[in-house]
């Protein structure tokens, strides 16, 4: 089965992320993964947790509050899902979780700037570059 991932942020993205899932899981089902990325806090705030291990709770407390309105979102509306809560630089992290789940990413392509063509933009525009470099973002057909 086919898959996506909805990469989720902060509310903005599940306003626009959510209809657009529940409309393509509806015309064909597909595996829907969400997925939360977090920025690596600076290594002078993750000593504090090494000898408690709860840095990785700390990471996947913050982001499954940021993915909650979507998963109750979807939970509402029926369509099945896997969350996932992973750390590191998001358009990277984003490309790599695609690529490892062959699956295709559901991009806010309305975010496109002229900032994000030299990198400075949105994480859409990066993560839309390391996937398909070479081509325009307003070009292609963003799912």
């Amino acid at each position: 089965m086919k898959g996506i991932v909805v990469p989720i942020s902060d509310a903005r993205d599940a306003e626009w992320a959510v209809p657009r899932v529940i409309e393509q899981y509806r015309k064909e089902p597909v595996n829907v993964y969400l997925l939360n990325v977090r920025h690596p806090l600076p290594r002078h705030v993750t000593r504090f947790f090494k000898a408690s291990g709860g840095l990785n709770d700390v990471y996947r407390e913050a982001g499954m509050e940021v993915l909650a309105p979507t998963i109750k979102a979807l939970d509402d509306a029926g369509i099945p899902h896997e969350d996932h809560v992973l750390v590191g630089h998001k358009a990277e992290t984003i490309v790599r979780f695609a690529q490892r789940h062959d699956s295709d990413v559901v991009l806010d392509n309305k975010s496109y700037s002229v900032l994000s063509l030299f990198g400075l933009g949105s994480i859409a525009g990066r993560v839309h570059r390391l996937m398909h470099p070479g081509a325009s973002p307003r070009a292609s057909n963003l799912t």
